[in-house]
């Protein structure tokens, strides 16, 4: 098996080849990488006379995510993720289907950064639209330029919140914050005519839109601001024909929350973080 960085012109072909695993709406990180071809992607296959049977994708980063990640389909083994080490410093962070990414640490290559945390994590669609509320005082809109020390805060505290392993330094979250708005893709809510909270789109197909997470300010929680912020951002993921499809924790409170709002449980994810230690 030679190894080699696959040319775009193939990216049409490994597209076609996630769209039939049993697992492909849990693909959408990788499935979007591929459609839109983010700055310092590389793509790696095994494949062989039969046809192709593993994808690894790495990216120095993935909004919202601010640190370097890799994404993998299929059946990856440990000679491709070997050679591909070989290539590339390790990963601090792999997303994928559960089934996927427990595989790929069975070959985890020595050479890269140890696993030190799992986030296990239910897939959530939302078949239908679910109504706002019509609370007068709250307001949603895309981001603007003035938003961002804010929003720089709000993604850093949502981080320490969640319990993850790895919490974004203020350049990482501006760098996470700016690229969201850059895309369109990040949404406040006002309060009061002041910022109470923010939630982002990061990864699209033809069907979905993500849902990447939603963050409220403490001294706003428990007025609906959460609600009706989600009610408005996937009201118009469905306005533009497509589905709205999130992740959160297996165990956590907004996976019920999500529930009321019409949003089924369709697959399972999976968030692994390496590094040197707690």
């Amino acid at each position: 098996m030679s190894i080699q960085t696959l040319p775009q012109d193939r990216y049409p072909q490994v597209l076609e080849f996630i769209r039939h695993t049993e697992d492909a709406d849990a693909q959408l990180f990788l499935s979007s990488a591929l459609r839109n071809c983010p700055q310092g992607l590389q793509v790696y296959l095994r494949e062989d006379d039969r046809g192709l049977h593993a994808v690894i994708a790495l990216l120095p980063c993935l909004p919202p995510f601010a640190v370097p990640v890799i994404l993998a389909a299929g059946d990856p083994d440990e000679a491709l993720l070997l050679q591909v080490s070989q290539r590339h410093a390790s990963p601090e962070m792999a997303l994928g289907p559960k089934t996927v990414l427990e595989r790929l640490t069975q070959c985890w290559p020595q050479a890269w950064l140890p696993q030190i945390g799992r986030r296990d994590e239910v897939l959530l669609k939302q078949f239908e639209a679910f109504p706002a509320s019509t609370v007068a005082e709250l307001t949603t809109r895309l981001a603007q330029p003035t938003d961002e020390a804010t929003l720089i805060d709000y993604r850093i505290q949502m981080e320490k919140d969640s319990g993850v392993k790895l919490i974004s330094s203020q350049e990482q979250a501006r760098h996470t914050v700016r690229q969201l708005m850059q895309r369109q893709a990040l949404y406040v809510i006002d309060v009061d005519g002041r910022l109470g909270g923010c939630a982002a789109l990061t990864s699209s197909d033809e069907e979905h839109e993500q849902l990447g997470f939603i963050f409220v300010d403490a001294k706003h929680r428990l007025r609906g601001v959460s609600d009706r912020l989600l009610s408005d951002v996937c009201t118009g993921i469905h306005q533009r024909q497509r589905k709205p499809l999130t992740f959160t924790c297996v165990s956590g409170p907004l996976r019920n929350r999500l529930g009321e709002i019409g949003f089924r449980p369709v697959g399972e994810h999976l968030k692994l973080y390496f590094g040197q230690g707690c």
